[in-house]
């Protein structure tokens, strides 16, 4: 009995923040309901202690139990003068799950007020806006928002990325795919991504005969292409990229491999886009990703880019194995350079 009694006793003896220690090594394991009991002991013996309130309504929006999470971050918000981005995030996620999407965004709004350079506030912001409440248009400024604060988070390029799609801005949308697949190379997002880069490289070409190939140009691209000062209109670098596309099928390029054409067209579009002055286009995708992947060009890393996308499907594309294999100087080289990359703020 008195050895049983050992833990109990020890337990009881741990400290505040030893508990909420364990209480956050819980949460992280997936054991919330335990991690709730950690915090609510750590509350008893110091109910004011912020850190456990906080991490307490977090574990009650995992667990689902949302009205707690709304009211503790509510006195949290009241009581801290400096409660930190994550509250905000926390408490508007919750609201959402709630099905209070209207006050889900105006938290996050308020949280952006005291923390305007927080990417996670705007990448929850944008998820409400599109998923909850169908709001395309502000969603994307808001994905936009948190693509700049964190160049590097994987999920917010993605969701711009889908949002783009929707718009039907391919250009755009192409350039997203390739950043997204530079965070994330491989996994099964990773492959599902580079199968949709595969297609929207070769959408509107289509090899009808012997030696025949049809180029189908979307009447939005026909439309933009005439169009000026137009936020993110890229309606003549896509209609090339078609054009170029078509090149697949021609004696120069038709032994070429996959993975040739696209360096070809990749070539071939960044290329329009320099010459189109990125600088002076109005819209996020000329202002922020085009300079990214002009300068890549310049130091020669296409290559790079075209083979280390692939990574997903690489055990079973021998050619991007192999180049893959004998080139890993050039690609930690490339790797260094993307990470120094300066992007605009």
């Amino acid at each position: 009995m008195l050895l049983a009694a050992g833990p109990l006793q020890a337990q009881q003896t741990d400290t505040p923040a030893q508990l909420v220690k364990q209480g956050v090594a819980l949460y992280d394991q997936g054991k919330y309901d335990e991690a709730v009991l950690r915090y609510k002991q750590a509350l008893r013996q110091d109910p004011g202690n912020h850190t456990a309130r906080y991490e307490l309504a977090m574990t009650y929006n995992a667990l689902g139990q949302n009205e707690e999470a709304v009211a503790l971050c509510r006195k949290l918000a009241k009581d801290d003068p400096e409660p930190g981005p994550s509250l905000y995030d926390t408490w508007g996620n919750a609201l959402d799950g709630l099905h209070k999407p209207k006050d889900a965004v105006k938290v996050y709004q308020q949280g952006l007020r005291f923390y305007p350079n927080e990417g996670s506030l705007y990448y929850n912001l944008g998820v409400t806006q599109a998923v909850s409440l169908g709001q395309l248009e502000e969603s994307m400024a808001s994905m936009q928002q948190a693509v700049r604060c964190r160049p590097t988070h994987v999920n917010s390029v993605n969701t711009l990325m889908q949002l783009t799609l929707k718009q039907g801005n391919r250009v755009p949308a192409l350039l997203e795919m390739l950043r997204q697949l530079q965070l994330e190379p491989t996994g099964e997002r990773a492959a599902v991504t580079l199968k949709g880069l595969d297609q929207l490289v070769g959408r509107g070409v289509e090899k009808t005969g012997e030696q025949a190939v049809t180029i189908n140009v979307s009447r939005e691209s026909l439309k933009n292409s005439g169009r000026k000062n137009q936020p993110d209109n890229f309606g003549h670098a896509d209609m090339l990229l078609s054009m170029s596309g078509a090149l697949d099928y021609s004696e120069e390029n038709k032994d070429k491999t996959p993975t040739e054409q696209l360096i070809r067209k990749l070539e071939s579009l960044i290329s329009v886009l320099e010459e189109q002055h990125p600088a002076t286009q109005p819209g996020f995708a000329w202002q922020y990703f085009v300079p990214y992947f002009v300068e890549l060009k310049k130091q020669g890393y296409l290559p790079a880019l075209a083979y280390s996308v692939q990574a997903s499907r690489a055990a079973a594309t021998p050619e991007v194995q192999q180049w893959l294999a004998a080139h890993t100087a050039t690609l930690e080289e490339y790797q260094h350079w993307s990470e120094a990359y300066s992007w605009p703020k």
